[in-house]
């Protein structure tokens, strides 16, 4: 009986010689409808891109988590030895740093924030190694090994702004002014000699002016010190897995299907990872302190969740009021229809399946327009994406206007379209039920 319904629901939409104010209603109800569901997506897409591209800023140069201890330093070998034994499923890398600021031995006497990072293990919590620019890779299977390349003895990376104010190239010798402090109320200042063996570009003002790294080892030898001031650490995210490995590894439908498993069961399941981590480390001292990169920019990660969930709701709403057209061509279609829904009633046709045929035509329109809308902001989503064009001012921090597909975006959106026309079609097809026969015979 469902595909009967569906038969005639189809019939009613497609039928070539149906009243010309229903024809035109029908069009309006789908362009609304389609204008909707595209605007929704495109939104979601690029406000999904400026969260991911400044995520990916912030990460390249905070870790997912940062460990350290307040006012001691941490022993850094043992410490990262003891996470990698005991945390090895859950952790994809450990890398420990000090920070400390030196002066630059110039006219200007720029100040400097001196990093000393572990050369060996710093690309395995963030993707600092793929910001530098100069010198250039030929081979990018390289990449991994580019900071213990460069962070040599003696060996500088700074940012391309500092750079260029200071008309720095690469082989540079400068003099940098090291701080030992001598007593409370004085502080000596000591040479130290370095090499530019690098420059990178992170896309932040405060870190492309003002940053610089050199080895843990150069960085102890020059301040005559020991241990580290944090341990930067990456979790496993299986979750993260790309879609592409999921369709290759099961097949075109069944990768989709577990790929949406997986990451809508990381919607309810809480990092694990992290929970184990502070475990291991309250075992080792109860000093340490476990804070994530979001911790650290509170505002901006609140900014950027209150932009994307404020518009989804402001797009969904214009989706609609759409849709609430679709109440009044189903009401004409009802009133069009009634000879042949008194028909049906004759005919011994129950009252659901007379109500399915006006839900499947709202259905149908729903469907038909809302795929075609998400198609349509997929293509410019993709454009966007693969060929960003859009320049932005320089009060972001990013300098094109950033587009990200995901799949969940898409469900989601089609989801919330498929509600908003389901609701807009109920109450016109359940009026079906008022209709009564013998009036609808004997006057039509």
């Amino acid at each position: 009986m469902a595909a009967l319904a569906r038969m005639l629901a189809w019939r009613f939409l497609t039928y070539r010689s149906k009243d010309s104010s229903i024809s035109f209603m029908l069009k309006v109800c789908f362009l609304g409808i389609f204008i909707g569901s595209f605007a929704l997506m495109l939104t979601l897409i690029i406000t999904n891109g400026f969260e991911k591209a400044i995520h990916e800023k912030m990460q390249g140069i905070n870790a997912e988590l940062v460990v350290y201890a307040a006012g001691s330093k941490i022993a850094y070998e043992p410490l990262r030895h003891h996470i990698l034994t005991k945390c090895a499923d859950v952790v994809a890398g450990v890398s420990g740093s000090a920070v400390k600021q030196a002066i630059i031995d110039d006219n200007t006497q720029t100040v400097l924030v001196l990093r000393g990072v572990d050369e060996l293990h710093e690309h395995t919590v963030n993707v600092l190694n793929q910001k530098i620019i100069n010198p250039r890779l030929r081979n990018e299977a390289m990449r991994p090994q580019l900071l213990a390349k460069l962070l040599r003895p003696g060996g500088l990376i700074i940012g391309h702004k500092l750079a260029k104010d200071k008309h720095y190239k690469i082989g540079d010798k400068i003099t940098v002014l090291l701080p030992e402090p001598r007593s409370k109320k004085s502080i000596t200042l000591r040479k130290g000699e370095a090499t530019i063996a690098g420059i990178f570009n992170v896309g932040l003002e405060e870190y492309d002016n003002n940053l610089a790294l050199c080895s843990l080892a150069q960085f102890h030898e020059w301040f005559n010190d020991e241990g580290v001031d944090h341990l930067a650490i990456t979790l496993r995210h299986p979750e993260r897995i790309a879609l592409s490995v999921m369709i290759k590894d099961h097949g075109v439908l069944r990768g989709l299907w577990q790929y949406m498993r997986v990451r809508i069961a990381a919607w309810f399941v809480p990092v694990a990872g992290e929970a184990q981590l502070r475990e291991v480390l309250a075992e080792v001292s109860p000093d340490f302190i476990v804070r994530s990169w979001q911790d650290m920019y509170p505002a901006l990660v609140a900014s950027l969740k209150l932009e994307k969930y404020v518009m989804f709701i402001v797009i969904a709403l214009i989706t609609l009021v759409a849709s609430m057209n679709m109440v009044s061509l189903l009401f004409m279609q009802i009133q069009h229809k009634r000879r042949d829904i008194a028909i049906f009633q004759a005919m011994g046709m129950q009252h659901k399946l007379i109500r399915e045929i006006f839900l499947y035509i709202g259905l149908f329109i729903t469907v038909i327009a809302s795929g075609l809308g998400l198609l349509a902001a997929g293509i410019v989503g993709f454009v966007l994406e693969r060929y960003p064009c859009i320049e932005l001012p320089d009060v972001y921090y990013i300098s094109y206007l950033p587009a990200r597909l995901d799949l969940e975006i898409f469900l989601v959106v089609f989801v919330v379209t498929l509600l908003i026309g389901f609701v807009a079609t109920w109450l016109p097809a359940y009026r079906t039920r008022s209709i009564e026969i013998a009036q609808v015979l004997r006057e039509e």
